[in-house]
């Protein structure tokens, strides 16, 4: 598998509006990122690091900052601290471990957007912040007048992703559920419209 949007949600203790949200472009910020994205693929995912699928954490600065069609969101608390992600990079799922049929549905990939490294620090979840990173994100891809689409695909292992996702403007393309064997592995894949409006409101 590659990397999966993680939203676990629990308990905030902050209130949304005290919360800054703004694209990644400081070595600070980007330390932030990856810490954040690192707690969700060894605690909410659960396998840990993984060099080729998580090849982007060590690679920030030229992934996020010398591509300027792909870009990290960054949320912070009132202290500065990164506390929540969300990633944009050009392409869509990579064939193997993904389905042909979606390599074939993504083949050009130059105008296909990946939302990825959407992650929240337990203490701050519940506060909107992921809503606010994806819409982000889109305006992101909106701005950049080349992609035609949005994809992404989470893990439903993880409590509360599924029913996320679900609960933006997204459309589902693959429920790879039923076809996976190895229980860590439940993904849904889905697409997001450029078009599409993303309320506040969790």
């Amino acid at each position: 598998m590659t990397q999966h949007t993680t939203t676990t949600m629990g308990t905030a203790s902050t209130a949304p509006a005290e919360y800054t949200v703004r694209r990644a472009t400081s070595a600070a910020d980007l330390a932030g990122a990856r810490t954040v994205a690192l707690h969700a693929v060894e605690v909410d995912l659960g396998y840990g690091y993984q060099p080729g699928w998580h090849w982007d954490l060590d690679r920030l600065v030229e992934t996020y900052l010398d591509n300027p069609r792909q870009a990290m969101f960054v949320a912070a608390a009132p202290n500065n601290t990164v506390v929540a992600t969300a990633a944009v990079r050009v392409g869509g799922p990579n064939c193997p471990p993904h389905p042909v049929e979606l390599a074939q549905r993504y083949a050009d990939r130059q105008t296909v957007a990946q939302l990825l490294r959407v992650a929240t620090l337990p203490e701050h979840r519940r506060a909107g912040l992921a809503r606010r990173l994806v819409a982000a994100c889109q305006e992101f891809v909106r701005a950049d007048g080349g992609y035609r689409v949005i994809y992404l695909h989470t893990n439903t292992v993880v409590p509360s992703a599924e029913p996320f996702w679900r609960s933006l403007p997204v459309v589902e393309i693959r429920d790879d559920r039923s076809h996976q064997s190895d229980p860590q592995f439940q993904t849904i894949h889905f697409e997001l419209p450029l078009a599409a409006t993303i309320s506040r409101e969790s």
